[in-house]
């Protein structure tokens, strides 16, 4: 599945499925198509996943043909390709002009040709990806990319606010909790408790009968 995320569709869909998606590593796919079936085969059995998601556009039409070609489902990605993110400038929004933008719907056409099932669509600006949303026949997984794609992704690490303070994140995050600070808050009452000697209270503390320890004390008294 799609690391750390957590992928969300509108209440519009009928019915729920959940799907477990590897995200093939960088360097386990991109040498030839035939070493990227041998990464999602071992995706499928060894670590039971129900299909996989790679990056690229065009360029990966092989690589996706020889991957569904086998019965395992592909999911793409285009837009900002986070495992290229040195070639293309760093984590910097994508499809921000008119050549750029359809290049990305190519890419997308491309990838639905070639047998995913879905795509995600990162950092591109909102209407490019609502247009490119409606140009395709399968679904579109937005993160960053406005609300017209036909799902949301989001890192769970990011939205749960699962992360030291001063870290950048991206401009496209909602942090809908802050379980750092939450931890933190109680780790040092935990510290403090502990020093003083209030835990482990008597509550968290297993009971021996008097007599018993009595005994035991007895019998202990010349060890």
């Amino acid at each position: 599945m799609m690391p750390k995320s957590a992928l969300s569709f509108p209440s519009s869909a009928a019915n729920t499925v959940l799907l477990q998606i590897g995200d093939l590593p960088m360097g386990s796919y991109e040498i030839a198509p035939a070493q990227a079936l041998e990464t999602a085969i071992r995706f499928k059995k060894e670590g039971r996943m129900q299909g996989v998601k790679l990056e690229g556009g065009k360029e990966m039409v092989p690589t996706i043909e020889k991957i569904v070609g086998v019965g395992i489902p592909v999911l793409g990605h285009v837009g900002l390709t986070p495992q290229r993110r040195d070639i293309l400038g760093g984590f910097r929004v994508q499809g921000k002009t008119a050549a750029s933008a359809a290049k990305i719907l190519d890419d997308a056409l491309a990838l639905q040709a070639a047998g995913c099932f879905a795509i995600v669509v990162e950092a591109v600006p909102a209407e490019v990806a609502s247009f490119i949303t409606q140009k395709l026949s399968i679904p579109t997984i937005g993160i960053g990319a406005g609300n017209g794609c036909s799902g949301q992704v989001l890192v769970q690490v990011d939205m749960t606010g699962n992360f030291p303070p001063g870290r950048r994140i991206p401009k496209f995050v909602k942090q809908y909790g802050n379980v750092w600070s939450e931890s933190f808050r109680a780790i040092e009452t935990y510290r403090d408790e502990v020093r003083s000697r209030q835990y482990p209270a008597p509550e968290h503390t297993y009971e021996m009968p008097r007599q018993e320890f009595e005994r035991f004390v007895e019998t202990a008294k010349d060890v």
